[in-house]
């Protein structure tokens, strides 16, 4: 790991400690309501020092928990972010394309949910 990815590494930890007392090797659980700033923040901290799953997961939890629309605009950035990367840079850190497109339709999900959307039938659905 580079000096710079150690300071941004560093700065999540210490970011996850403050706003949502988080230690090594637990999930984060947050005490209280942060702002979709702070969790964009960690979001980003965690992509940075390349902990996809945990950013994902906290991203998901939170547009879940208290949708906000500047946060999911922060989730579409993430997916697409990981979308840019290469297979093999995904394989390194047990992430993939499936997990990607799986988490961005969990994304899109929790939009149409907390909009009132549902489900189109797909075209051929009302077809013998």
């Amino acid at each position: 790991m580079d000096v710079i990815q150690q300071m941004i590494h560093g700065s999540g930890e210490i970011l996850a400690k403050f706003l949502f007392h988080k230690e090594e090797d637990h999930e984060i659980v947050v005490e209280y309501a942060a702002s979709s700033r702070e969790v964009g923040i960690l979001i980003w901290s965690l992509l940075a020092s390349n902990d996809y799953g945990e950013a994902e997961a906290l991203l998901l939890r939170e547009l879940d928990d208290r949708f906000d629309f500047d946060l999911y605009d922060t989730g579409l950035e993430f997916f697409n972010a990981l979308a840019q990367l290469t297979d093999g840079e995904l394989a390194e850190h047990s992430y993939s394309r499936e997990k990607i497109d799986e988490g961005a339709g969990r994304l899109f999900g929790i939009l149409k949910k907390k909009c009132g959307l549902k489900a189109q039938a797909s075209p051929d659905s009302g077809r013998a």
